[in-house]
């Protein structure tokens, strides 16, 4: 390193490429296929949606964002640390929107905009970490699962009309053991069925096993372990101290550290906690009255995607909303539209690089109006990961409940949008292989129509392709590490100064 004002020589590249071993790794080398030659197979694959933008008129956005936290409370050995997950959900009448966008004058109402973001709602977890016990749970990770099942999923925050998110969880166990029959139909209750993830009977009693290994430590188990859905816990040998959830069935205490950070469990958790909580209101919202539904659009901050150890309850997200969106068409109404923009990512870096072939056409011309792009797994494996191998197998096939489409608006904004699958499973579509049904546009109905209509109404040149919504979802959600990080962990700190355990 130099020192401070010290000038780099203008000669110091020299001896690098002069350099023996760097001539014969240069010569060696060679560079990925040069993909001019397909560029008039991007523009082909563009579909003008023009003429599917409509005016809204009537409806409610809605954008969830959630931030995690932790807080250091003693960091030497034996660290201390608080876990905290913020959530947020925004909400945006659009009629009430367009009263303020189509305002004849450059000022607003501060009013106006002072009651736009009173449609929001915070929810917001603590969590144990490292170091943190309590009286009814000696071991930090038992009483992070406690607090997992009791302040989460058993939350007054989290109940509407009656419904908890433990029932909403129990709802998605139940659709997760569903078989890839082409109408999702669940499969039988069976007194042998081993899935983690299916529910079981026994002794009358409904319930999931766990088999393999303890959710309490990790120790192999010499036979299968139920747990019962009523109360939600079974205790190992009638000891409380080693009781066991249905809600280990996330596996995020796989990744639980009681000596240091846990900030990637936190992550873990934070991330499909957001997914169920949108499924959850959505839920509930259909359960207290239909109508609410109808014509709500929602945006997710990120992919329609679970990922680690919790993946496999995106299957059942996918089943229950699609159930949702049936039983409002078959009362006349269209349904919830469901909708993850991602910031960042390789599909975003992607549809940087092609900028200027999704803004212009083959002459050189500027393309006007609104194209998608549906990214089909060979396109994505030709063009975005061509390091993975074309295996025929149905990308995003654990983890995805959604579709993904490059976005370009009409003020030639790009955006990386997944769009909810129109199915209830990944089974083939009218004998046509589901990763094929997927990027088929007309599967899809509306929604096409509503994602390009709500994506072109609520573009704002605030930040870069960035949407109002999941702007003031994130600004809501959002923990910054400092200065509010830092206040956070001074109030912590000096509340849990009395709280030491007794020795």
């Amino acid at each position: 390193m130099p020192y401070m004002n010290e000038r780099a020589s203008a000669g110091g590249g020299f001896d690098v490429l002069n350099d023996p071993e760097v001539q014969r790794f240069i010569n060696s080398v060679q560079t990925v296929k040069d993909h001019t030659g397909k560029i008039d197979l991007i523009r082909q694959r563009m579909v003008n949606v023009s003429h599917l933008v409509k005016e809204l008129d009537e409806g409610v956005v809605m954008a969830s964002d959630a931030s995690p936290y932790e807080s250091i409370v003693r960091e030497n050995f034996p660290s201390v640390r608080v876990g905290v997950i913020k959530f947020s959900n925004v909400l945006i009448f659009v009629d009430q929107y367009k009263r303020l966008r189509d305002r004849n004058t450059a000022f607003v109402d501060p009013a106006d905009i002072a009651e736009l973001k009173k449609k929001s709602n915070q929810s917001k977890i603590i969590l144990p970490g490292a170091g943190i016990t309590h009286a009814d749970h000696p071991k930090t990770k038992s009483f992070f699962r406690a607090s997992v099942f009791e302040n989460i999923f058993h939350a007054e925050q989290f109940r509407c009309e009656g419904i908890s998110l433990y029932d909403t969880f129990v709802e998605l166990l139940k659709r997760s053991g569903k078989t890839n029959q082409p109408d999702g139909a669940p499969r039988p209750y069976r007194e042998d069925a081993q899935a983690i993830g299916s529910v079981v009977i026994k002794n009358g009693r409904e319930g999931i096993e766990f088999k393999n290994r303890s959710p309490i430590d990790g120790t192999e188990l010499s036979e299968n372990l139920f747990v019962p859905l009523d109360p939600g816990y079974v205790d190992v040998g009638g000891d409380p101290a080693r009781r066991v959830y249905v809600t280990d069935a996330l596996r995020v205490q796989e990744v639980f550290n009681e000596e240091g950070g846990n900030t990637e469990c936190f992550n873990r958790l934070m991330s499909v906690l957001e997914h169920l909580l949108v499924i959850h209101i959505i839920r509930c919202s259909f359960e207290s009255d239909p109508s609410i539904v109808a014509n709500m659009n929602v945006i997710v901050d990120g992919p329609l995607a679970i990922f680690g150890e919790a993946a496999r309850f995106h299957r059942s997200i996918m089943s229950l909303l699609h159930d949702i969106r049936q039983k409002c068409r078959d009362r006349g109404m269209r349904g919830p539209v469901v909708m993850g923009i991602s910031k960042t990512g390789k599909v975003v870096e992607h549809a940087h690089l092609i900028e200027n072939l999704v803004s212009r056409d083959a002459e050189n011309n500027a393309l006007d109006g609104t194209f998608v792009l549906p990214v089909s797994d060979d396109y994505r494996t030709t063009f975005i990961e061509p390091d993975k191998m074309e295996t025929g197998k149905n990308f995003g096939d654990e983890t995805y409940y959604g579709q993904t489409f490059i976005v370009r608006t009409s003020r030639n904004k790009l955006f990386d949008v997944t769009l909810a699958y129109p199915f209830p499973s990944k089974s083939n579509v009218n004998d046509v292989p589901f990763r094929d049904a997927k990027v088929d546009l007309t599967n899809y109905g509306d929604d096409i129509s509503h994602m390009v209509s709500i994506i072109e109404m609520m573009q704002t040149d605030l930040f870069q392709n960035a949407l109002i919504p999941v702007h003031l979802a994130h600004r809501y959600a959002s923990i910054a590490h400092s200065p509010g990080g830092k206040s956070l962990d001074r109030f912590i700190r000096e509340v849990l100064a009395s709280k030491q355990a007794p020795r």
